[in-house]
């Protein structure tokens, strides 16, 4: 049985990987996506804060902050069907163990341009707690409605597109004018064209191919989401800059999400690939070679939420009740050069041309439009 030809191949259905497969649809382009699990948007497209960036969560980096600003009305005018509004975005500076205080903040959001409205502390949080608090402009969308929108658009080019789920790919070659993809099942597919959009597996697509990995570690994440009384129903408090947590509306779930910058990492590997102690507990279901979801592994570890809370309780007033419903967990990388200071760039990566192999690491969704002219360009 000969392969299969597309104009071009995408790994990965998560939000970059769709844009990407209705991007080139649109332009009339014969488009496969490959996905891992059995539907798209399992792993860290849902699995994180949700958070529609508008540049207040990097005070140690103007640069993400002002991207993340620039495509910050874009992403809420393309897809403001998802994205919730309806809630005041709290950011506050700790007076104890932050890298920025209240001035500092005030600063950097004058730098880039971004509006915040300062506030009196004890409104919101106990006494001595926070020398800074702010009222500021940042939503949060909903994974599953933006997921609905993008298979719902997507079919509307059935000859155009083809995503198959439950797909292992065993093998990436480089051929004169193509890259051959064989999978698990004996299929074989061939492009000019390839985009491995894959996040937390992305050195892994990388290592298939023997190109150049990224410099990235990996944190074994946990997102908590909560239910809130009416006092914190419509508020989201981001605690910043240092070890500190956010609570704030997951989309238009209902739910807030509860995470720590000291207690959201459960554990971390600065291999090439990611490796665990629990992959040797999973019982084949993740490996250096296959990263599992780690959400639906038997593996995962147990929750962080007593002291996840218990940060949360310390800061916040009592009148802001939350109970624990459940537990997110997935694999996060983190480019290495972020460690400095705390950017989270979107990284692009050609390392072809005729045929294009390209890689994409980003940890920020409305950045997704950076993809835009490569995909122009390459057919």
């Amino acid at each position: 049985m000969g392969s299969e030809r597309f104009d071009k191949i995408i790994i990965g259905a998560g939000l970059y990987g769709l844009y990407s497969a209705l991007f080139c649809c649109k332009k009339g382009e014969n488009i496969l996506v490959l996905e891992y699990d059995p539907a798209p948007f399992k792993r860290a497209t849902y699995i994180n804060q949700a958070r529609v960036h508008q540049g207040y969560h990097y005070p140690r980096s103007i640069s993400t902050a002002v991207k993340s600003a620039g495509y910050f009305e874009r992403f809420n005018r393309d897809y403001d069907f998802c994205v919730n509004k309806e809630f005041d975005q709290i950011y506050a500076t700790s007076s104890q163990y932050s890298w920025s205080d209240r001035k500092q903040f005030k600063d950097f959001c004058k730098a880039a341009n971004i509006p915040c409205e300062e506030l009196h502390p004890g409104n919101y949080f106990k006494d001595g707690m926070c020398d800074g608090v702010f009222r500021t402009r940042e939503y949060t969308y909903d994974a599953m409605i933006l997921k609905d929108y993008f298979l719902d658009k997507l079919s509307e080019y059935p000859n155009s597109c083809t995503i198959k789920y439950g797909v292992k790919i065993t093998a990436i070659e480089k051929n004169t004018d193509t890259y051959l993809i064989r999978t698990e099942d004996g299929n074989e597919y061939e492009s000019g064209f390839v985009l491995n959009s894959t996040y937390a597996s992305t050195n892994q697509i990388l290592d298939m191919v023997g190109y150049e990995k990224f410099g990235i570690k990996y944190e074994l994440c946990e997102i908590i989401l909560c239910k809130v009384n009416d006092k914190l129903k419509n508020i989201g408090f981001t605690v910043m800059d240092g070890p500190f947590f956010s609570i704030m509306p997951f989309g238009k779930t209902g739910y807030h999400s509860l995470t720590s910058v000291t207690f959201t990492p459960h554990t971390t590997s600065y291999d090439g690939v990611p490796t665990f102690d629990c992959q040797a507990r999973s019982q084949g279901f993740c490996s250096t070679k296959n990263l599992g979801n780690c959400n639906d592994c038997t593996a995962k570890p147990a929750s962080a939420f007593p002291y996840m809370s218990s940060l949360a309780r310390k800061y916040m007033l009592d009148d802001y009740e939350f109970t624990y419903e459940k537990s997110l967990f997935s694999m996060k990388p983190i480019l290495m050069s972020s460690e400095i200071d705390d950017s989270r760039p979107t990284v692009i990566r050609q390392y072809s041309e005729g045929p294009t192999f390209v890689a994409v690491l980003s940890g920020k969704i409305n950045t997704v439009y950076d993809l835009d002219e490569v995909l122009s360009n390459g057919k």
